[in-house]
């Protein structure tokens, strides 16, 4: 039952991706399917709680095969021009791409790795046995969302987050998981491909192979990857929402505009302070409402990105009788010490320096490093264009707004949000020091910065054009 769960799961997810799109690579149908499928999972969840029915193999079979029914059928022209479009594929063997598919190779094992390791031991980390795996549980053996811990106040700090990661957990354990650690892994394969779908739309598939090898080996998150924590599972869905938000505003494919919005939704609907992703991304939208006035559909994003947020807010106030309990210090203003022990370690997050039992370069690698030499890089060529190149001049207004302009607008606003987040924390409230949770949450936090920060270093201006002369060199050209 459970590979039918997982399999129900996919073909859910697939058929709101077809719904809306015919065409799709097979690197997004395989990350986004996912994303899309659990989060409705999610929801299956929570609107059976809201009703009172308590959950069931047969009651989530039921509503997973009515929604593929009625989804696929109402898209039944759509599947059947699908049909009639579908060709096998057919290519030379000087057509494949030997030197990404030694890279994707290499990924492979590793994927492999780290998988046999994460299915293999059960969960033991302090915040999934407090909270996602004992929700998850609970959740399975009574039934509902609203389970019995929270009336004697046991439901752990996991407990007031949006329920997407923990109900997850709870749907595999309804349908026979011995534990649920299989979506740590689904989640890490889906990260994986929505990253590489859009890189190789930039940069070409040599290129998407070795920063998705990049993205994946870089140390902490490799090692989430056979935990069962919700840092990681978070930056797949921040990072397949915000690279497709980025895809839509540079070609306004719809397909990318409703992946960009549902998969936003997954933002908000797994953690409430990835808030402050969904903000950065409304400013994405909104200097393009601006340029564009596109009302209809920056509405139709905004609407569903915060619905989420919104309804899980209602929830916890009407439901659990619990709203989030304030935890920060707004009057705080300017602590020279906080600001200097707080920009102590983002220096060492993002340079690879050492503050307290952070050594930034073993836990991030190179990738922030990547993303500031490309900044800087590129800098120095637009002023370089600008002296040289008088039509460059004239049009560098209309330059400006491209994809990697979004990846570093996105990724600087965010951070400046999750940092103020972090500054006004009440230590007293929150029942640690702030040194403790820069070494902790923060940390792992940095996971959601990864995805937009490798994209721009392979998918700038210099980086592009490097990638498309070495293709361009590999296929004799």
């Amino acid at each position: 039952m459970l590979t039918i769960s997982i399999i129900l799961c996919y073909l859910s997810g697939a058929s709101i991706l077809l719904a809306v799109s015919r065409k799709y690579t097979l690197a997004e149908l395989l990350g986004y399917s996912f994303l899309l499928g659990i989060g409705l999972e999610s929801v299956f969840l929570f609107l059976l709680d809201v009703v009172g029915v308590q959950y069931s193999q047969p009651v989530l079979l039921g509503f997973n095969l009515t929604f593929i029914a009625l989804v696929n059928g109402l898209n039944y022209k759509g599947l059947l021009a699908l049909k009639s479009e579908f060709k096998a594929p057919s290519f030379a063997l000087r057509d494949i791409n030997l030197v990404a598919v030694f890279i994707l190779c290499i990924a492979g094992y590793l994927f492999y790795a780290i998988s046999v390791k994460n299915l293999f031991w059960p969960p033991t980390e302090h915040d999934t046995l407090g909270s996602f795996d004992k929700l998850g549980r609970i959740m399975a053996l009574e039934g509902k969302l609203k389970i019995s811990l929270f009336d004697h106040h046991l439901q752990g700090a996991g407990g007031l987050y949006p329920p997407l990661y923990h109900a997850s957990f709870a749907y595999v354990y309804i349908f026979g998981a011995i534990m649920p650690k299989i979506i740590t892994t689904l989640f890490f394969v889906s990260m994986l491909t929505t990253f590489y779908s859009v890189v190789a739309r930039y940069a070409g598939s040599t290129a998407a192979a070795l920063f998705t090898l990049l993205f994946m080996i870089t140390p902490e998150l490799f090692a989430h990857a056979a935990l069962s924590l919700g840092n990681m599972p978070t930056t797949a869905y921040i990072g397949a929402a915000v690279l497709a938000t980025i895809v839509w505003l540079d070609t306004r494919e719809q397909k990318y505009f409703w992946l960009a919005a549902l998969t936003m939704a997954g933002v908000t609907w797994i953690r409430s302070d990835t808030i402050v992703f969904t903000a950065a991304a409304f400013l994405l939208m909104g200097i393009d409402f601006l340029r564009h006035k596109n009302f209809k559909q920056t509405a139709i994003y905004y609407a569903i990105s915060i619905a989420p947020f919104i309804i899980w807010m209602l929830y916890m106030k009407l439901k659990l009788g619990s709203g989030q309990t304030n935890k920060f210090d707004l009057g705080i203003g300017y602590n020279a010490e906080r600001w200097d022990l707080m920009t102590g370690y983002i220096k060492a997050f993002l340079f690879g320096a050492q503050k307290g039992s952070i050594d930034g370069g073993q836990l991030y690698g190179i990738v922030f490093l990547l993303f500031f030499a490309a900044i800087f890089a590129n800098a120095a060529y637009f002023v370089w264009k600008m002296v040289k190149s008088p039509e460059f001049k004239a049009n560098w207004v209309s330059s400006i707004f491209s994809p990697g302009f979004n990846a570093v607008l996105f990724t600087v606003t965010s951070f400046v949000l999750y940092f103020i987040v972090f500054y006004l924390i009440d230590e007293e409230a929150q029942k640690a020091p702030i040194a403790s949770l820069m070494e902790s949450s923060f940390k792992r936090g940095m996971f959601f910065f990864i995805p937009t920060a490798l994209f721009y270093a392979v998918a700038n201006p210099l980086s592009a054009a490097l990638f498309h002369r070495l293709e361009k060199f590999r296929l004799g050209n």
